[in-house]
């Protein structure tokens, strides 16, 4: 069932993909499958990662989707990904072991680029710089977040030294709900956003600058609470989250104003707006904002915010964990329980 105010429905609805529209060579279970991760290099190509070793894959910009099974890691569950063509792509894993596997051929064959078999590992989320340098978020270890490098596209990995990752207080960790609480930014520095006991806005230049901004607006305290991910733009950084275990209640979600000084990224200027728990947000064109989560997908604006009640629009009351747009052009794909996938018609 669709709430789509009037003035938006022209422009935004979302179409769902229904097991027609999904190759499905294996013959899986499309609807035991849970995807978290989504990456889409252009308007043609997105890729899904989630639960039981799960890929699907996309080169017709989204009308249809071939699914992925890959070998020999059915019991994965692949939280994040990162594509950069329709023939390459890497996925994440999370819990321990610890994977990151790597694909040149279109998911035809994966190999293994990194492997961490510690019991307290828990990857969170992998982004790119460019074709080249890219970084992998983990939960922390002995009280320092985990950052694992690449410099050669993905295919060689090395942990940075602990001493260059940013500390944590007890009980403050990071969700791997959709892959988005990490990105890289500008000025070759990365950030992410954490919860728990606390919930934080972290921002590292390595070797270099640490910021740590507490988000004291955003509900924290439990291990279910916090900030679960963040975009931005070049004006405006949007942060949501909540309380996974408490879904039911509407939550202060806040977009800041964010300027770069001596010192390192500042975040100024909160502008907060209300949805369930969300667990992922995406910037859109034209100052559009999509969050989603259990209780469904809501759409707001960075300039016309209603802070009193609600987001702007509900646009579905399905259930979706991540929702991302293309790195370069418009394309939205969201992900979600039991196979769903949805494309955003704008």
């Amino acid at each position: 069932m669709l709430f789509i105010g009037q003035a938006l429905q022209a422009q935004h609805s979302i179409r769902y993909i229904d097991s027609s529209e999904i190759i499905n060579p294996s013959e899986a279970c499309i609807s035991c499958i849970s995807f978290r991760g989504i990456s889409i290099p252009n308007n043609n190509t997105a890729w899904l990662s989630g639960s039981k070793g799960s890929v699907a894959r996309s080169i017709n910009g989204g009308k249809t989707f071939e699914l992925i099974k890959i070998p020999n890691f059915d019991s994965v569950d692949f939280r994040s990904i990162y594509a950069f063509n329709a023939k390459q792509a890497i996925v994440v894993s999370s819990g321990s072991p610890a994977y990151i596997l790597k694909t040149d051929d279109g998911g035809f064959s994966w190999r293994k680029v990194f492997e961490d078999k510690r019991k307290e590992i828990f990857l969170d989320g992998i982004d790119f710089w460019d074709a080249n340098k890219g970084m992998v978020l983990g939960d922390p270890i002995d009280d320092r977040f985990v950052l694992i490098r690449t410099l050669d596209g993905g295919h060689t990995w090395y942990p940075l030294d602990t001493a260059m990752c940013p500390w944590a207080v007890p009980g403050e960790s990071v969700f791997a709900a959709s892959g988005t609480s990490f990105r890289c930014m500008p000025n070759k520095s990365i950030a992410f956003v954490t919860g728990g006991k606390k919930s934080v806005f972290h921002w590292l230049q390595i070797n270099k600058k640490y910021r740590r901004h507490e988000l004291k607006s955003m509900v924290q305290g439990k291990a279910s609470e916090g900030a679960f991910s963040f975009d931005y733009n070049n004006k405006y950084i949007a942060i949501v989250g909540g309380d996974y275990a408490s879904d039911t209640s509407k939550i202060k979600q806040a977009i800041y104003r964010y300027t770069y000084d001596k010192d390192g990224l500042q975040l100024l200027n909160m502008k907060p707006f209300f949805t369930f728990y969300s667990s992922c947000v995406s910037l859109l064109q034209k100052g559009g904002i999509i969050c989603c989560g259990t209780k469904g997908v809501a759409f707001n604006h960075t300039e016309q915010t209603v802070t009193v009640i609600n987001a702007k629009t509900y646009m579905s009351e399905r259930a979706f964990h991540v929702v991302r747009k293309a790195r370069k052009g418009e394309l939205v794909i969201l992900g979600g329980p039991r196979g769903a996938i949805g494309v955003l018609s704008q």
